[in-house]
């Protein structure tokens, strides 16, 4: 990680802690109500945020806070877009807590998932309100109300398409026979995953007082990097395994994969004998399917549809930094883009 790189990591952290306090809320919590609460102490506010704290103090790679960040610099908007980050940070973080309850996982970066430590109810609870949480700074800060009314439509926009491409992936992991196809597999990442690497680069360009056109130009190229990221990390579940997760998890989950939908497509005669594998799995779980789980691996590794995947990530990856050396001179902030692309084959 450059200096540069690591320097902007530090700043967002720093953004984030001051957005979502551990104590002493002070006005903070009648500025987001709207309202006087002072009936309210602090201390039954702080248990809603508490959850949120938690899973954001496990680390994270941040990398779409960061994004924003350079995007705005690399259309010489500064640092104005920092104090914002929160936006795209916030929703990442309430989506794995609800994601983690969907898919009854017991482990989120290390440590136990939020609702298993907070309780279902909380979790719920917190995950969603750190949705809405940060659209708060967009009336504390004084921008004009046109670009406002363009972070909120991005904003929306890339909420919806979140909770789209969730909504995706969870009808085809209830199925274990079915399998789609590759193209729906793609959009469903674009949804997922690109929605927020998408509003990322939006937001970044916008704040730096650049068009709508070039706002949407740089977001596609992110929800194309957000895209190939989904796929690296799903290719990852299946090999080395996700930092603070079980390896294969996924096949507990039923998750259809690009590598598993390579497969399908490509063995049809055995396509039947995955999907069995998968619902061992799942009635299983992981500690006692681990043998079910490493065979379904073992059969995407023999049948070379986990190297595929990962291959066209790693091309997906490439265009993406093709088109930006192309349209970007040489700098600081392209330079940190252009490592945090590279860190996403590491």
């Amino acid at each position: 990680m450059n200096s540069y790189y690591r320097q902007t990591l530090e700043n967002v952290e720093v953004i984030l802690s001051r957005t979502l306090p551990a104590e002493h809320l002070g006005d903070w919590a009648e500025l987001n109500a709207g309202c006087a609460i002072t009936p309210v102490k602090d201390v039954s506010l702080l248990k809603i945020n508490k959850p949120a704290l938690d899973l954001l103090a496990r680390g994270g790679k941040r990398w779409r806070p960061v994004l924003m960040c350079l995007a705005c610099e690399l259309y010489d908007g500064g640092k104005r877009a920092l104090p914002f980050t929160p936006l795209v940070e916030f929703p990442h973080n309430g989506s794995l807590i609800v994601d983690d309850i969907e898919d009854k996982s017991d482990m989120r970066r290390g440590k136990p998932a939020v609702h298993i430590t907070y309780g279902t109810d909380m979790a719920i609870n917190t995950g969603n309100w750190i949705y809405f949480q940060p659209l708060v700074l967009l009336e504390i800060h004084d921008i004009e109300d046109e670009l406002k009314l363009r972070l909120y439509k991005y904003y929306g926009e890339a909420m919806r398409r979140l909770h789209l491409g969730q909504g995706l992936d969870i009808g085809w992991h209830n199925e274990p026979d079915f399998y789609p196809e590759k193209g729906e597999y793609l959009q469903m990442c674009r949804f997922k995953t690109g929605s927020l690497a998408r509003f990322s680069g939006q937001a970044g360009v916008a704040l730096a007082g650049s068009s709508g056109e070039e706002s949407d130009f740089f977001g596609g190229l992110m929800e194309k990097m957000g895209v190939a990221f989904q796929i690296l990390d799903d290719v990852k579940n299946l090999t080395t395994g996700n930092p603070g997760k079980n390896r294969g998890d996924d096949i507990v989950e039923g998750k259809k994969s690009l590598p598993v939908i390579y497969f399908a497509a490509e063995n049809p005669v055995e396509k039947s004998r995955l999907s069995e594998l998968f619902k061992v799995a799942a009635e299983k779980g992981f500690d006692k399917g681990c043998d079910t789980i490493e065979e379904a691996i073992g059969m995407m590794v023999d049948a070379g549809v986990i190297d595929k995947a990962r291959n066209e990530a790693e091309n997906m990856l490439n265009q993406v930094k093709e088109q930006l050396s192309g349209k970007f001179k040489s700098s600081q902030p392209l330079s940190a883009v252009i490592q945090m692309l590279d860190s996403f084959l590491s």
